[in-house]
């Protein structure tokens, strides 16, 4: 009788599952066991009373003595009366103040005193080169205009002669026309005047 190679296998697969299943099974029961081991074992509790740690160790803290500080009034400092520097006001002189601008204008006063020259006008009568022609018109001026002063001036070969200490253009233009008579190419100049000598001129006077 010859058997068939498959049924061989056949018979050797259902043999291995078999095994297998009963292995599976025995572990399974093996597991169960431990687990109802477990649960009927006593549970030991360590209380935890008897793992604590006790030691009196006041005898070794740092102590500290704590010393509340006293406070003091602070006294007040004694104020001592200041002595004013200021100048104090004048009460039996009311006229102080007025004492004190006539002082200014005293030295106003001298100081306009001191100026002598100031920006004025003079009547520039004749420029040429012959000096007899310069003190012709010199001494017309003298006779013709007595309040007037000539002033010449020689810058080489030039004469000039200028008359005159006019403040003021009008007063000159006054003069210029009377000595345009003999002079006819008389002009008015800026110049630096006498002011002693220009409040005695009289223009007025004059034209008259």
């Amino acid at each position: 009788m010859v058997i068939h190679p498959f049924l061989i296998k056949f018979a050797g697969s259902v043999i291995m599952a078999k095994d297998m299943m009963l292995k599976k099974n025995f572990l399974w029961a093996i597991q169960l066991f431990i687990i109802i081991l477990s649960g009927c074992s006593k549970k030991t509790v360590v209380s935890s009373s008897s793992s604590e740690y006790r030691e009196d160790l006041s005898s070794v803290r740092p102590r500290f003595e704590y010393v509340e500080p006293s406070v003091t009034p602070k006294a007040a400092p004694v104020t001592t009366p200041k002595t004013s520097t200021a100048p104090k006001p004048d009460v039996d002189k009311p006229l102080y103040v007025n004492k004190r601008l006539e002082t200014v204008l005293d030295t106003l006063a001298k100081h306009n005193k001191s100026i002598r020259y100031v920006n004025g006008f003079r009547i520039q009568m004749y420029v040429g080169n012959v000096r007899q022609e310069a003190d012709d018109a010199k001494s017309y001026v003298y006779q013709a205009f007595p309040d007037l002063i000539p002033y010449v001036s020689y810058t080489q070969p030039t004469y000039r002669v200028k008359v005159g200490d006019f403040m003021y253009r009008a007063d000159a233009e006054q003069y210029l026309e009377l000595i345009r008579e003999r002079y006819s190419s008389a002009v008015i100049l800026s110049d630096r005047v006498d002011i002693k000598r220009s409040l005695m001129i009289n223009p007025t006077a004059e034209s008259n």
